[in-house]
């Protein structure tokens, strides 16, 4: 632990007394599943725990049924904040519309490997990204990149090109193209994150 304190762990505990330890095994599909994964990440069911108050363990709306015995739950509701990921764009999971749509212009962003914001950059912004009236701008910060302040980006309706075999397409805007599909990502002048 950091000698700055146990403020990580304090939350969890916060957010998971405060649903109920039951409640938090029963919105899982494994009840006995952790909050935490390997290597000391957080899973699926904590993220969701955290943005949505329910520790469900999948990102699509509503549950599916698998064999008549298994059902996988997922999101039974509109979101407030939603929720972005890389791998949808690698067609290992498809995100809902709850998620991809929330209340609020704000998604958490899952990567490769850790999390991060995007959100809208302003009032304007958000009203038009929600609209999926382009053009908008979003910002986006992530704490592992050593960002003093989030980065503002713009999405306009310019289709990106395809790109060629090997060339390095930023994640964040195969992200992007997962929820507004066809969107060129300007950069405002800053190197795309790779």
């Amino acid at each position: 632990m950091s000698e700055d304190g146990w403020g990580v762990v304090l939350l969890v505990m916060s957010a998971a007394l405060s649903r109920g330890v039951a409640n938090v095994r029963a919105d899982m599909d494994e009840p006995n599943n952790s909050l935490m994964g390997m290597h000391g990440y957080c899973t699926q069911e904590l993220v969701h725990l955290l943005i949505l108050g329910s520790a469900t363990s999948n990102v699509f709306d509503g549950n599916k049924d698998l064999d008549g015995t298994t059902t996988l739950k997922g999101i039974s509701r509109k979101c407030r904040l939603g929720m972005l990921t890389l791998f949808e764009w690698y067609k290992y999971v498809e995100v809902g519309a709850s998620l991809k749509s929330p209340s609020l212009p704000v998604w958490v962003v899952c990567s490769e490997s850790h999390f991060t914001v995007l959100f809208a950059a302003d009032k304007d912004s958000g009203a038009r990204c929600m609209r999926d009236a382009l053009p908008f701008d979003l910002c986006y910060y992530d704490e592992l990149a050593n960002m003093a302040r989030g980065r503002r980006i713009k999405c306009g309706e310019q289709v990106r090109e395809a790109e060629p075999d090997g060339h390095n397409i930023p994640p964040l805007e195969c992200v992007i193209e997962t929820r507004w599909p066809g969107v060129k990502v300007d950069w405002n002048g800053h190197d795309p994150i790779l």
